[in-house]
């Protein structure tokens, strides 16, 4: 019986060394980068100047159609900062600076509400899409609470 804990023991450490990626080798290997996906809506910044959107067309157009369907009633019975602290903290902390696992700053965020509700619906890079994670209501209660951090 000890043999058998013994073994298991020593394989689950074999496999979390394993899984540490790190690399005896001094060379270090390029990650590959994912191409740049296309951008469609142009907007203005505070210059004037055409800022084009970095959210794919069908995405900001389920985006506008759920905050058009979600009513303000619904929006107000969110607790959108309790929400905000359960699943958005981990990576962008209580204040929206932490930055963790690649993070933005959303207290530097100046994206429209469309497309910050197009990016927590349908995640983007390392962000976990929270279509069916949370309701529409409270994607738009805590992408609204987002622009507060601001």
């Amino acid at each position: 019986m000890k043999k058998n804990i013994l073994f298991i023991a020593l394989l689950g450490i074999g496999i979390l060394i394993g899984c540490t990626g790190n690399e005896p080798t001094s060379e270090k290997k390029k990650v590959p980068t994912a191409p740049k996906k296309e951008t469609v809506e142009a907007k203005s910044d505070e210059a004037g100047d055409a800022v084009e959107s970095s959210v794919p067309p069908k995405q900001l157009a389920k985006a506008k159609e759920i905050i058009a369907s979600v009513s303000k009633k619904d929006i107000a019975a969110v607790d959108a900062q309790q929400k905000y602290k359960l699943v958005c903290s981990a990576c962008h902390g209580f204040t929206g600076n932490l930055n963790v696992n690649g993070a933005k700053d959303l207290t530097k965020s100046t994206l429209p509400l469309a497309e910050s509700v197009a990016q927590v619906y349908h995640g983007k890079g390392l962000m976990t899409p929270f279509k069916g994670l949370l309701s529409d209501a409270e994607i738009v209660a805590v992408s609204k609470y987002i622009e507060e951090l601001r």
